[in-house]
């Protein structure tokens, strides 16, 4: 039993759930003892869930603020079925197999159940109490048969079947004998089920979203001068509330006889509520009249346009956040009152957020975002403070994230989820329509997404605004109005691989090629110039006595005293750039004359430009310097006792290297790096 994804270093071992033969209680069927099986406890002992709940509470092992619970209450109509679901996810969950595979974390598990219950769907709808079944070439002929009828995409049915593979990796484990004789190929099967490609999150078509952004930051912006103002009303409101309910308490205590008791004793609570209303000190509509002399603009009549007007304050600054950074919503949901700052660079001001990502390890990152960001969070960070002092958050992850709401005046104030929701009555509600024009905007900006735009964007309808699409939407108008490069998106991103990246900004290319015109004699005057810019360059390198580096670099000042004729003066030079006879191709760490013979090597790792195979590059007196910088860097970093793979400190240590090479040819004095040479024993 492998549980070293599911708790926390601290979590309490006394606590943590022991090894226990649930196998042979099943194969016994000794279903009482089971069913009694612990599968959580907090960290102060009490047991959460039990093996024979139909919905295990598995909140310790996730942290999250939403789905934290493993849930098989579907199938409870047919026991037996119900009984090996959960027996194999308890497998999954703690990690039991005979293989020593490598433990996996809870989201994973709680995907795997999900895309599972897609096959014992199917089971339970043709009365079947096992997996068995699918083993039977009928069976699973007509199990095909639903997948593909279902319309699923080739990337869900790939995952039902991975779970599929996945409980008969698991059978030496839970002994089902499910009769399978080898494991399902995955990717082929899927491939040649289903023909529908996984859809790309859509790009807002753009007047959309210059309203939808538009009036998010105008609300924010209208409330920001008066945050004091709204907190203080909305305090006073929950202060009226608690003091009419404790009038009406008292009076019950006293043997007051109410509407809101039901015979049984039991309370109403939407009489409840209302009868509160009677016996608050002052009329909601008293308590909000002064600020809405102060917000003319807004529908301010009562305490219901209040709280929606509060909610709307929320969500607008969640889309200001989200749609001019493209953090990920797991991202969004880490920021706190302390996330933004300002920093400056070459005189320009840039606006950041700080918080967590969660890709690859948990990490702190930073993300340029927009001036109205800095609104935003210091919006949120008044209007949320009284109820952050309150909220119980999920795990100490969250703690003071700004992200918090109290729904009701009789329940605490609780963390924010169902944030797509929650943005699509944004659109709902200040009427973001799509047109005609938004619908065929919206086919050319996503072609990836044909199949979604068909059963999600309605003309007439509001825009289906969700979470996710505030980083397509970024990546995509970058790319299609020239404001960004794909690596600068990466790093924005926090992507691993630049193809991500690309995805992400699939359309926005050709939008930008759509819209583009062309102006010939702009076009032969840039030309002209980049053409005397190489001849400069090249001319300068030949006929001057400076220093050069890289493989062709150290080739021209060998030959400066018999230069080839090619290179003999500026005019020839020119003629041969002109003629595209000669290239210069320049990075921030070389030169490289090989045009598209380059193999391109040192796009990825700079140093193999240093002593470039092709013989192509060069590297002058301010590349060198560049590399002066990457040896300061690299060298501080991998002192720095940060945990580096070996891996990466193999690609650091090259660079390492390369750069000394170039400092050398340039006399630049520097510390030799001293590798730390690891032995292990084999």
């Amino acid at each position: 039993m492998d549980t070293s994804k599911l708790y926390l270093a601290d979590f309490p071992e006394e606590h943590k759930l022991k090894n226990i033969d649930i196998v042979s209680l099943y194969h016994e069927r000794r279903f009482d003892e089971l069913d009694s099986v612990v599968i959580c406890k907090d960290r102060h002992g009490q047991i959460i869930s039990f093996f024979g709940e139909h919905n295990w509470d598995c909140f310790p092992f996730s942290r999250r603020k939403d789905r934290n619970n493993l849930a098989t209450n579907e199938f409870s109509n047919n026991p037996e079925l119900q009984r090996e679901l959960k027996l194999i996810t308890f497998g999954w969950l703690f990690n039991i197999n005979k293989k020593k595979k490598k433990a996996v974390t809870f989201s994973s598990v709680l995907s795997r159940l999900d895309k599972m219950k897609i096959a014992y769907r199917f089971l339970n709808d043709h009365n079947y109490t096992t997996l068995r079944e699918l083993s039977k070439p009928s069976l699973w002929q007509a199990f095909e048969a639903y997948l593909t009828d279902q319309n699923y995409t080739q990337n869900t049915i790939q995952k039902v079947f991975v779970a599929i593979n996945s409980a008969i990796h698991a059978e030496s484990w839970h002994k089902l004998a499910l009769g399978f004789s080898k494991q399902i190929r995955s990717n082929t099967e899927s491939e040649r089920l289903s023909k529908k490609e996984p859809q790309q999150t859509l790009a807002i078509p753009e007047r959309l979203c210059d309203a939808i952004y538009g009036k998010a930051i105008a609300l924010i912006e209208g409330a920001y001068p008066y945050c004091q103002q709204i907190v203080d009303t909305e305090k006073a409101l929950q202060a009226n509330y608690m003091e009419g309910r404790r009038i009406i308490d008292d009076k019950v205590k006293r043997g007051g006889k109410f509407t809101f008791i039901n015979k049984d004793g039991s309370i109403n609570s939407q009489k409840f509520a209302t009868s509160i209303k009677g016996y608050t000190p002052q009329p909601s509509k008293e308590i909000i009249a002064p600020l809405a002399k102060l917000l003319p603009e807004i529908e301010l009549s009562n305490a219901i346009d209040f709280q929606r007007y509060l909610s709307n304050l929320i969500t607008a600054s969640y889309i200001v956040c989200g749609g001019f950074s493209g953090m990920r919503d797991s991202e969004l949901n880490k920021l706190t009152p302390h996330s933004y700052y300002k920093d400056s660079f070459e005189g320009r001001d840039y606006h950041m957020l700080q918080s967590h990502t969660f890709k690859l390890g948990e990490k702190r990152e930073t993300w340029v975002t927009a001036a109205s960001s800095k609104i935003a969070i210091e919006l949120m960070s008044t209007l949320t403070e009284h109820w952050r002092n309150e909220v119980v958050y999920p795990d100490d992850k969250y703690t003071n994230t700004l992200w918090v709401n109290q729904k009701a005046r009789s329940v605490p104030p609780v963390t924010i989820t169902h944030w797509n929701l929650r943005l699509k009555n944004f659109c709902r509600q200040f009427g973001f329509i799509v047109t005609e024009a938004d619908y065929q905007e919206c086919l050319e900006s996503n072609p990836r997404s044909l199949s979604l735009i068909e059963h999600f964007v309605k003309i007439g309808q509001p825009w289906p605004l969700c979470t996710h699409q505030f980083r397509r939407t970024l990546a995509f108008y970058c790319i299609k109005n020239r404001l960004g490069t794909l690596v600068a998106l990466k790093q924005q991103f926090k992507h691993l691989y630049l193809a991500m990246t690309e995805w992400y900004t699939n359309g926005g290319k050709l939008a930008s090629l759509r819209d583009l015109k062309v102006d010939g004699q702009i076009i032969n005057l840039l030309n002209a110039i980049n053409a005397e810019t190489t001849a400069n360059k090249i001319f300068q390198q030949w006929h001057s006595d400076e220093t050069l580096s890289g493989t062709h670099g150290k080739a021209i000042m060998k030959m400066r005293g018999d230069v080839p004729t090619i290179y003999s003066s500026w005019e020839v030079i020119y003629k041969a750039v002109k003629d595209g006879k000669l290239t210069l191709h320049g990075s921030l760490h070389s030169y490289c004359k090989n045009g598209y013979e380059c193999d391109m090597d040192g796009v990825v790792a700079p140093q193999f430009c240093v002593d470039c195979s092709a013989g192509g590059s060069i590297i002058d007196e301010q590349q060198a310097k560049w590399w002066q910088k990457k040896h300061r860097s690299l060298t501080a970093y991998m002192a720095s006792g940060e945990d580096i793979s070996v891996s990466e400190r193999s690609h650091y240590i090259t660079q390492i290297r390369a750069a000394e090479l170039v400092m050398a040819d340039f006399n630049i004095p520097f510390s030799a790096f001293e590798a730390d040479l690891r032995t292990i024993a084999l």
